[in-house]
């Protein structure tokens, strides 16, 4: 089976060969840095790069294309978390320099080398990522005046969720008809270690409305839709479940995630990670373990173990090797 097929497949509860083996993930520029000094070329100047990588290493190839709604003219953040605006009129300001129009993003020629890979090469999964209506207003407002906001002008981030919204329609249906994309990511980031940054609440009356205009509308177009999401997600699988998503990662073991809890919660959705990146550096021994621990969730559900966030710089070429055989020699235990 192709990659893409594989995939398409097994998050439909359909036979298949072997499990997907992915970095879905791109891998951390420190960690490129070391593997470049123990002799692999790391040199990355597009998705090309990226897919030349994970195949040298055995990987299913699988590609990520990003679609954001800032422009050239959108004004960066000061420092970390930093907000670019706190008033409507700051937003009145602000909204010139935002929302792209979708035919700006890419050429015609993008598109038929992206169709290229997946239908004449073969064996690449591709996806894209959007961002959330918790991540998009956060970058506004920053973290936290955006989580005041809720309770200070709600009127203005609706109106935001709102423009956001309608920007976001025309850029899915204008990718949905120049290419199939096997999955897509919203990303939230909604979670931390202690679980969601709001209540249930907040979520249905803030993000549920939006979730539940446009899901539908990228389900039509036949893409799979998957909340991208760090910390404990624990309460917020059930909350994305409502709204129509099917699958959810990266499932960071460190958070206190536990994926066979989640299927059995929500059996019709996939999740993809939650391989403990941390025990990676510890030897084979190790990394079997966190196998043996995940696996029988795969064999009860649609779990696609993988790495559960990025790859960690104390990870050397001839561990990472290591693993990538692991990967491969457990993905057939299904």
């Amino acid at each position: 089976m192709k990659a893409n097929e594989r995939f398409s497949s097994y998050i439909k509860g359909e036979a298949v060969d072997r499990l997907p083996v992915v970095e879905w993930a791109p891998f951390w520029t420190e960690t490129l840095a070391r593997w470049e000094k123990e002799g692999v070329d790391t040199t990355v100047r597009g998705l090309e790069d990226i897919r030349r990588i994970q195949r040298g290493f055995g990987l299913d190839a699988c590609l990520q294309t990003y679609f954001t709604w800032r422009t050239d003219k959108t004004p960066v953040a000061k420092s970390f978390g930093a907000g670019i605006m706190k008033t409507e009129a700051d937003y009145d300001e602000l909204k010139k320099t935002l929302f792209r129009h979708p035919s700006k993003f890419y050429t015609k020629e993008f598109y038929a080398w992206l169709d290229d890979i997946a239908n004449k090469q073969g064996d690449t999964i591709n996806w894209f990522t959007v961002e959330g209506f918790f991540w998009m207003p956060r970058e506004l407002f920053g973290v936290e005046d955006h989580l005041f906001s809720f309770y200070d002008c709600p009127e203005l981030l609706h109106r935001i969720c709102e423009d956001y919204l309608k920007w976001m329609k025309t850029v899915i249906e204008f990718i949905g008809n120049a290419f199939k994309f096997d999955f897509m990511t919203f990303a939230e980031d909604m979670s931390y270690n202690n679980g969601p940054m709001i209540s249930k609440d907040i979520f249905d009356e803030f993000l549920a409305p939006y979730y539940n205009k446009i899901i539908p509308t990228i389900k039509k177009l036949g893409v799979p839709v998957v909340i991208d999401s760090d910390g404990d997600i624990t309460k917020a699988v059930d909350w994305y479940a409502s709204v129509g998503a099917d699958g959810m990662l990266p499932l960071e073991r460190k958070a206190g995630v536990d994926v066979s809890e989640y299927i059995k919660k929500q059996p019709q959705m996939f999740f993809i990670g939650h391989f403990d990146k941390t025990c990676m550096s510890k030897g084979e021994d190790a990394m079997r373990a966190e196998f043996e621990r995940i696996m029988p969730s795969w064999q009860k559900g649609k779990v696609i173990p993988a790495v559960d966030h990025q790859t960690p710089p104390d990870v050397s070429v001839e561990t990472y090797k290591k693993y990538v055989q692991l990967l491969k020699e457990y993905s057939t235990r299904i």
